[in-house]
């Protein structure tokens, strides 16, 4: 079968999952090298790698996210789900229900499944192959499912406390908008949702180094770093392909969040380079408060 219409506004809908997987986290911690890093950034390290018990999803299942560091990659997720919880107390948000929007295979979630049992934890996917794994190898306290790109998901309206979107709203060229209203929908009055984004700053930062930079290098619109100045556009989009989902690279201008997003939700912070290479918004559901 060479395409099926799901796989317009979907991936791999029709294609059977590699469910292979690594062995759990602890047993790649001596080979990773990195643990006096990750020590740093997260608190109770190697308590979360004693009760987290399951498997790592391959690199290639993974979105690829930090290659041969399985460590890494899980600790990532340790610390992100640290800094989200910890957010949500500055907010005076108690997480009962949270949703990662573009979970891949479960970076982040799964700490949230292992570590916060009590809270309702879901995570949304294009990608069927990880939402797959997920529901195969996680705890029974984390729910995947599989959403498209036309702005829906199906939970119930004021539903949740707590919303993340890594490297999403990167790659959203069309429906934005209607994503952030939909996202709205879905979270009580008073919950937050974390979105990381490449701002006109970012824009600016670009490196060589960068995994960002190794893909737009071959795009016929994006210049040489050297004949770059900054973004006059409220956003900048690199469109790959037509015919398939998640096919772009956006940048977005700060007054375009503000005069945009904020007419959605309120813009509570700006997070430059939070962690990593991808800043960081805010923002709050203020309707109904």
């Amino acid at each position: 079968m060479d395409g099926i219409w799901e796989d317009f506004i979907s991936r791999n809908a029709h294609t059977e999952p590699d469910l292979s997987t690594l062995p759990p986290a602890k047993e790649h911690l001596e080979a990773d090298g990195h643990s006096s890093r990750w020590e740093k950034v997260t608190r109770d390290l190697y308590a979360a790698l004693e009760v987290d018990t399951y498997p790592i999803p391959p690199t290639a299942a993974r979105e690829g996210y930090y290659g041969p560091r399985h460590f890494s990659y899980w600790a990532s997720g340790l610390r992100d789900m640290q800094m989200l919880l910890d957010c949500a107390e500055r907010n005076n948000v108690y997480v009962h229900r949270y949703l990662d929007f573009g979970c891949a295979s479960g970076r982040v979630i799964r700490h949230f499944a292992v570590q916060e049992p009590q809270i309702e934890t879901f995570g949304s996917d294009l990608n069927r192959h990880h939402v797959e794994w997920v529901n195969t190898h996680l705890p029974s306290t984390v729910t995947a499912f599989m959403n498209h790109s036309i702005p829906s998901l199906p939970l119930p309206d004021s539903y949740l406390d707590l919303v993340s979107a890594y490297s999403v709203f990167t790659h959203i060229e069309a429906f934005e908008t209607s994503w952030l209203m939909e996202l709205r929908r879905v979270m009580k009055p008073g919950a937050i949702a974390w979105i990381t984004i490449h701002s006109h700053l970012s824009w600016l930062d670009l490196e060589e180094s960068w995994p960002l930079y190794r893909g737009l290098k071959n795009h016929k619109d994006f210049p040489p770093l050297e004949e770059r100045e900054p973004m006059t556009e409220d956003r900048k989009v690199f469109r790959w392909r037509n015919d398939k989902s998640y096919s772009s690279n956006v940048f977005y201008s700060l007054d375009y969040i503000h005069k945009t997003w904020g007419r959605i939700f309120e813009v509570s912070e700006f997070r430059r380079r939070h962690p990593g290479f991808q800043d960081v918004i805010i923002l709050k559901n203020t309707k109904g408060i």
